[in-house]
């Protein structure tokens, strides 16, 4: 079985590292955190290194890697990791509990995360590195751009059309056909009525 690191070392890497147990694809080395948290309290797997040891560890045999770090207020710190790590030559395998329900006529990018008990469903298109997380419904003909995440128990109803690096909070709800653009933030329970066009728009209600 190959070896995988896992970025960060949060709630979301957690989340991240008991996947990829679930899914039995890959052993985990370990994570690789930033040099200031290098002392923070073990975590089932070791840390193995920091930013600075990436290069090293590929050269030591490491080709995988998954994303644990999370979303607010990182999005563009994921897209410049996952940007030098590919550089470097690492791979993002997809990430996908084995509880979650995948429909096999979508398309899924590298480096994305499938929670538990996400459903995905047919013609659905998610891009690379994207959070689906636990309980997220994405319907038919869905489309979720690049490093965006669908929060907790979020609902697209069919045809709807998140831009790049966009947030869609706990338990919202976008309705069916609604387009959201690149980098908006929709939050927890809100209910999306209308296209939201242009960017880093917040929606709260």
């Amino acid at each position: 079985m190959e070896k995988i690191i896992i970025l960060g070392m949060g709630g979301h890497a957690k989340s991240v590292a008991d996947t990829i147990e679930r899914q039995s694809l890959y052993e985990i080395y370990g994570f690789v955190v930033n040099e200031k948290l290098a002392d923070i309290e073990q975590y089932h797997y070791p840390v193995v290194g920091s930013d600075g040891d990436l290069q090293k560890l590929f050269m030591n045999g490491i080709k995988h890697v998954a994303m644990g770090i999370g979303f607010l207020g990182k999005s563009r710190l994921r897209e410049r990791l996952y940007l030098q790590l590919r550089e470097i030559g690492y791979s993002f395998p997809i990430i996908c509990d084995p509880s979650a329900i995948v429909s096999r006529c979508t398309s899924i990018g590298e480096g994305t995360f499938i929670g538990k008990g996400a459903i995905v469903n047919v013609s659905a298109q998610i891009g690379k590195m994207c959070i689906l997380n636990a309980g997220a419904i994405i319907e038919h003909d869905c489309h979720v751009g690049d490093f965006s995440h669908v929060s907790v128990g979020t609902v697209l109803c069919g045809e709807v059309k998140i831009g790049k690096e966009s947030f869609i909070g706990a338990n919202a709800t976008v309705i069916q056909g609604r387009r959201i653009g690149d980098s908006c933030i929709v939050g927890a329970g809100a209910t999306v009525r209308k296209d939201i066009v242009e960017s880093r728009t917040f929606i709260y209600e």
